[in-house]
């Protein structure tokens, strides 16, 4: 909903309750409760918007993201007007075009607000209909009495103050000498050339904006500078920052950005980075953090968990979401075994851009799935796809799944020998260094094939829902 944008600091999200658990585990849990009430108490006196502790302690306590869902309603049963603000954002990224629902959003919001809780009076003031203006202006002007920052910096939007000619207005003027990063921010989004634009944002960094870094990071030229404002980016605990350095670390070996950048794979940092990411309200985060572990990238958990995951993301729009609740669905892995509404979800996901899906659909043609018999030409059209779509290790599956055979087709080395002379062939449009690593890569993935005489798509996920 577009109608988030100017509040996308203040959000977070978590996923689903646990299971049951031990009785040390309920020990844990109670005292990360104990803390986790702690920071949301202290959020509410000093009217703090920024969920990132909350979060690392939850996270930290229990190193299950799934777990900050249900300590978050808990806090908010309990009355805590921050939990509040956030269990009902959290609703909000999750309704769609549901009136009913949305109206139900805006009252538990106006609790929190009625609570003096000033971020829940900023929300309230962007997020009520046009019908009720008037409210909501009484709830921005309550915000800006409480002196909430973006508040003001949200009046002086509303009231026709920013227009470029009239920067230099006593308000306008004071607000700027006080280093509001979030009225900078604003002015930097009304510049009409790039050069202003970063201008502002540079300014707005300097006073501690969370936003602007990340920004910055994205329109940086060079990959040195590009970096020195992503990691400011999440010292800052912006969500995005803090989503693209886990990929980084999690992708340093073969992503060429972080390669440039000299960063070092980090599987331990780059998961907190996701999965604290996830917490504040990243689908994004939750689908590539749900892939790694069903891939075997990170510890192993739970496939409920993996599940979990993939369907918050899901649920939020994200196609790798859909992609992978799918898969979880044709395997019977998390959740229960539903092969029309699984594959559904992931043609429809691979149509609308998750290129990943063909390997998934490879396996499963490849090994069979319930009903879905074994079918390796379908296996290999799959992974054909792939590679049309510019897979760079697909031929080497072909390879190895040829040279493999399976129930429904005896071993072909030939078609493996030319499928491996696909894989090692050099491209023209990458350096030496890619095409050298790919063909490295390319080989160990036959090999592994043909020395494990298996091939699974998340070996991880089907491990766990053994």
């Amino acid at each position: 909903m577009t109608r988030l944008t100017l509040l996308s600091l203040a959000l977070l999200g978590g996923m689903t309750a646990v299971g049951q658990q031990s009785e040390a585990s309920v020990a844990q849990s109670k005292q990360t409760e104990a803390a986790l009430q702690q920071v949301l108490d202290a959020m509410v006196k000093t009217n703090d918007e920024d969920f990132y502790e909350a979060a690392r302690v939850v996270w930290e306590g229990t190193a299950d993201e799934t777990a900050f869902l249900p300590m978050m309603q808990a806090a908010a049963k309990r009355g805590n007007a921050a939990a509040i603000m956030w269990e009902a954002m959290y609703e909000l990224t999750l309704i769609g075009n549901d009136d009913a629902a949305y109206k139900k959003v805006l009252k538990q919001i106006e609790l929190a607000a009625k609570k003096k809780y000033a971020p829940a009076m900023v929300a309230l003031s962007q997020l009520s209909p046009k019908e009720s203006s008037d409210e909501a202006k009484k709830w921005l002007m309550e915000a800006c009495k409480s002196g909430n920052s973006k508040a003001r910096a949200l009046y002086l939007l509303q009231s026709g103050r920013l227009n470029p000619d009239k920067l230099s207005a006593p308000e306008v003027a004071s607000e700027l000498k006080k280093g509001n990063h979030y009225l900078e921010e604003l002015v930097a989004s009304a510049q009409s050339t790039e050069a202003d634009a970063v201008k502002w944002m540079l300014l707005a960094e300097s006073h501690g904006s969370p936003t602007a870094p990340y920004l910055l990071s994205q329109a940086a030229t060079k990959v040195d500078e590009a970096l020195k404002h992503l990691l400011t980016a999440v010292e800052r605990h912006n969500v995005m920052a803090l989503y693209l350095y886990g990929v980084l670390l999690h992708r340093a070996d073969t992503l060429d950005v972080a390669l440039k950048m000299g960063l070092k794979k980090d599987n331990a940092t780059a998961r907190k980075h996701l999965a604290i990411a996830a917490m504040l309200l990243s689908p994004d985060a939750a689908a590539t953090l749900g892939r790694a572990y069903a891939n075997g990238d990170m510890p192993a958990v739970p496939a409920e968990r993996i599940c979990r995951l993939f369907e918050y993301a899901h649920r939020c729009g994200v196609n790798e979401g859909s992609a992978g609740l799918g898969y979880c669905m044709v395997m019977g892995a998390g959740c229960p075994r539903n092969e029309e509404k699984g594959m559904e979800l992931m043609l429809k996901a691979r149509d609308s851009g998750a290129l990943w899906v063909n390997q998934a659909l490879a396996s499963i043609y490849f090994n069979g799935a319930g009903s879905i018999k074994p079918n390796m030409r379908k296996a290999l059209d799959a992974l054909a796809a792939d590679a049309a779509a510019g897979s760079v290790y697909a031929y080497a599956m072909m390879a190895g799944l040829s040279a493999l055979g399976n129930a429904d087709a005896k071993p072909d080395t030939t078609a493996a020998q030319v499928y491996m002379k696909f894989a090692l062939t050099p491209n023209p449009r990458v350096d030496i260094e890619t095409n050298k690593r790919v063909a490295e890569q390319s080989k160990k993935t036959y090999d592994a094939i043909l020395t494990s005489k298996t091939w699974v798509f998340f070996p991880a996920l089907l491990k766990s829902a053994e």
